[in-house]
């Protein structure tokens, strides 16, 4: 079973919880710069764009990489990262189109979601405006 997440940007309000659930649950500490989601923000407009890994079917950053440090997960089909094979080379980077790879400077590795094993946090953390939503397809398909 595959998903992807799904983006309403006219529902974001820009308050940041997915950023800071997402680095909780992946890296144990709260921090905008070590979450999975970055969120545009244009406050002279009051637009907010949360910008997420959305599980491509063509997925250019695993392509990208020299290594073959990224590859799907057969359970949840969502790009993941072997750190052990990562030269931090930054090509998945470039190579996401959509701008959901984030960039961990300090330990220089990709920060790409994984979906949270099939439960994202930052889901969770967007309940009341709804930006964010999880959707699975039964038939192995992200739509």
């Amino acid at each position: 079973m595959q998903g992807h997440l799904v983006v309403d940007e006219d529902h974001c309000t820009g308050c940041g919880s997915c950023m800071l659930a997402c680095s909780l649950e992946k890296e144990g500490k709260f921090s905008l710069f070590l979450s999975r989601i970055q969120v545009a923000r244009n406050e002279e407009k009051a637009q907010f764009t949360p910008a997420v890994c959305i599980q491509c079917s063509e997925a250019p950053c695993i392509t990208a990489c020299p290594v073959e440090a990224l590859s799907r997960d057969e359970t949840t089909g969502a790009i993941k990262l072997n750190r052990a094979l990562c030269t931090g080379c930054r090509q998945c980077v470039t190579a996401c189109p959509y701008g959901g790879v984030q960039f961990d400077q300090t330990r220089d590795i990709p920060l790409i979601c994984d979906l949270c094993g099939g439960t994202p946090a930052c889901v969770e953390a967007c309940q009341l405006p709804h930006a964010i939503t999880y959707v699975q397809d039964v038939t192995g398909e992200a739509t």
